[in-house]
This record gives structure tokens, C-alpha cells and sequence, in this order.
């Protein structure tokens, strides 16, 4: 861990009363508890979801604290947020995409990854359901493209809402609903007699 987040007491408590858009004006004022108050919070998250849009642990660690290191250097040119959940997001997601790019010598337009693993809750789901059904879920997963498990992780995981989702992955809204309604619709063809809402809950 870097020197600059290293040496900061855990300031939960600091400001567990107050909101994310005060506690980020804090940030932008000095304040560097504030800046290890957002690092505390969405550190594992923001490794979670790093982790599905690379699987080079490595790699999305140094962009988390890549991403947390520019913030405060940056803290008194940043602007008002008034979702820091999502900036986070917005900006890990760029950061990876980007080393990706350089990594792969590929056009960024062209990196298009976003892995799934099925996670603990979802293999005590399929525990309890016929072989069958496991087998067509597993097949549904398949057939989903990058960008349709991304906005599922986004919006029925990570419970965001579309707009958020829509800025995260830097699409219009419209095509993140575009995205949700055709994952729904191969899962009705699929007949695996789950409703969207428990099967997207796997991820």
C-alpha cells in the first residue's frame, strides 16, 4: 500500500452520519480522512468488480490504488459528485480498460471482457435445483455478451441505477435497457423457471 493511504486511521465512525457529498467536499478541502473513508468503504467492492473486468489481480490492484492516489493529488481540482459510488466505479473501470489496451496493444474500442464467476449464494441456489435447471443456467450465462453481464452485475448486483450503470459503461441509457431487455428475453426462452430478478442475483 501506497505512503499516501498507508498512514490514515480508519475514519469510519468519523462520518458514518454524514453523506457521500459532504464527506467529499471534505476531500477536496484536505482532508485525508475522508479520502481513507472512501477507500475503507468500496475497497473490496471496487476489487470485485475490477476483478470481472480483468482477471490480472495484480493489475487491478494497481489501478485501485492508482485511482485512489490521483484522487489525492488531484483533491483540490476535483469536482462536485454527488454519487461517489459510481465516480469510483466509472474511473476504475477506465483505468483497467486503459492498461488493458496498452497491455493487449489493442484499440481501446475494441476491449470488450467482463467475467462472471458464479459466487457462493449462487452455488447454494443451484444446489438446490435439478441438474437440469444448473445446466441451463450455466448455458444462459454463456450467451450473454460482455457488455449484457457487466450492466446485470451493475444494476441488479450492485443495485445501481440505469443512469448510473449507463455512465459507468459510457453508453446511453437506452442501450443499457436495450442490454437488460434482451438478457430477459433469452432468459424466457431458456424456460429455466427462475424469475430474472433471483438468476441475476448470481452474479
Amino acid at each position: 500500500m501506497s505512503h499516501t493511504l498507508a498512514n490514515i486511521h480508519d475514519p469510519s465512525h468519523d462520518f458514518a452520519s454524514r453523506r457521500e457529498a459532504e464527506v467529499w467536499s471534505n476531500l477536496k478541502a484536505g482532508d485525508k480522512n475522508a479520502l481513507a473513508f472512501f477507500y475503507t468503504k468500496y475497497l473490496k467492492s471496487l476489487y470485485n468488480y475490477g476483478m470481472k473486468v480483468s482477471r490480472d489481480a495484480g493489475l487491478v490492484e494497481d489501478c485501485i490504488q492508482d485511482l485512489f492516489i490521483g484522487i489525492w493529488n488531484s483533491h483540490s481540482r476535483l469536482g462536485d459528485v454527488t454519487n461517489v459510488k459510481s465516480y469510483l466505479y466509472k474511473s476504475l473501470r477506465t483505468k483497467i480498460i486503459y492498461k488493458l489496451s496498452l497491455l493487449s496493444r489493442t484499440p481501446l474500442r475494441d476491449i470488450d471482457s467482463f467475467n462472471f464467476a458464479l459466487s457462493h449464494t449462487a452455488h447454494y441456489i443451484t444446489q438446490r435445483v435439478n441438474a437440469d435447471v444448473s445446466d441451463k443456467i450455466r448455458q444462459f450465462i454463456e450467451t450473454l455478451s460482455p457488455k449484457q453481464k457487466e450492466a446485470i452485475f451493475l444494476i441488479y448486483y450492485e443495485e445501481l441505477s440505469y443512469e448510473e450503470a449507463a455512465t459507468i459503461m459510457d453508453l446511453k441509457v437506452k442501450t443499457v435497457y436495450n442490454l437488460i431487455h434482451l438478457a430477459i428475453a433469452k432468459l424466457r426462452q431458456n424456460k429455466t423457471r427462475l424469475s430474472p430478478s433471483v438468476l441475476f442475483s448470481l452474479f
